[in-house]
């Protein structure tokens, strides 16, 4: 799964994207949050759908820091109004990684 939002039918919603960047760039700062966005573009170079910058980023995210990734998103999704989804996250995308 990349993110929450494919669960809803909201991958390439424009409206959800602007609410993630807003609370990914509240949750790690605003001179950390282009750091880390950068990270995880060039960790994760391909993805399943449109493979565009909230995909890559969710899944990078997700595999490295699942429940930093989950508060994001679930977030992201109240902001435009709609009810995240009540999905256990697998295994291997709440692991964090060193």
């Amino acid at each position: 799964m990349t993110h929450l939002a494919s669960l809803l039918g909201l991958r390439g919603d424009r409206a959800f994207e602007a609410a993630y960047w807003e609370i990914f760039d509240s949750f790690f700062g605003k001179h950390n949050a282009p750091m880390v966005k950068a990270t995880l573009l060039a960790r994760v170079s391909k993805v399943e759908g449109s493979g565009n910058e909230v995909d890559r980023v969710c899944l990078g995210l997700r595999q490295t820091m699942g429940w930093a990734a989950d508060a994001i998103e679930r977030k992201a999704l109240e902001k435009i109004g709609q009810r995240p989804p009540e999905v256990m996250p697998q295994a291997s995308e709440n692991r964090a990684t060193t």
